[in-house]
């Protein structure tokens, strides 16, 4: 759930919470190897709930999530291996690791192209009203009726998560929401802004530094 060094980098790089790694091993060794013990262990423990968005989404997590969530490949289509080309383009070749190590993550899935590679997809994708996912948000949003600046936002990240972000980047959202006010569904030119003003939210949110970790 949390980056760690690679395995064999441990004689360089020790991991991050050797204590954990024990936890498991112990269970593991304990339990006559029986791999569903360890998996107790590790689901019910507290450094497995705390290790939520600790780690850096590989591309492959962010361009297979970001799709589904956008909706826009629900069945077969022309453009499915385009998906596999994004993830290339953003540092991760399907089913070509390096070496046999495989990937090396967290942080190294960050480089400058990279980032920005990452950000432009999420945001083109969940700030594109006319996907039936997107759509699907602004449903529900809908439901609730006129919403004030704070209650956008909060649907937002639900929609989209639930997505718990930093309080600098809640802030920035809010910032973006009250510059509308308050968003209503009154007639139909309400509609059409207020499809947008989600829109653009959802794109902030998802080139925020919160959205890039899993």
């Amino acid at each position: 759930m949390a980056d760690e060094p690679q395995v064999p980098a441990w004689d360089i790089t020790p991991p991050g919470d050797p204590e954990a790694i024990q936890v498991l091993v112990d269970a593991y060794v304990e339990s006559n190897y029986d791999i569903r013990t360890m998996l107790r262990v590790l689901f019910n423990s507290d450094f497995f709930k705390n290790a939520r968005f600790a780690r850096v989404k590989s591309p492959a997590e962010l361009v297979v999530g970001t799709a589904r969530m956008a909706g826009n490949y629900n069945g077969p289509r022309p453009g499915f291996n385009m998906l596999a080309m994004e993830c290339n383009w953003q540092g991760q070749e399907l089913l070509n690791p390096p070496s046999v190590e495989s990937w090396h993550t967290g942080p190294e899935w960050i480089d400058g192209g990279a980032l920005v590679r990452r950000v432009n997809y999420a945001a083109n994708l969940l700030g594109n009203t006319s996907l039936p996912g997107v759509k699907s948000v602004i449903a529900g949003l809908k439901t609730k009726g006129n919403l004030s600046p704070a209650d956008l936002v909060a649907g937002c990240l639900d929609a989209i998560g639930p997505l718990d972000v930093s309080e600098s980047t809640y802030g920035e959202l809010l910032a973006q929401a009250q510059e509308g006010g308050e968003l209503r569904w009154n007639t139909e030119e309400d509609q059409t802004k207020s499809e947008q003003r989600i829109g653009i939210l959802l794109a902030l949110i998802a080139a925020s530094r919160d959205y890039q970790f899993a």
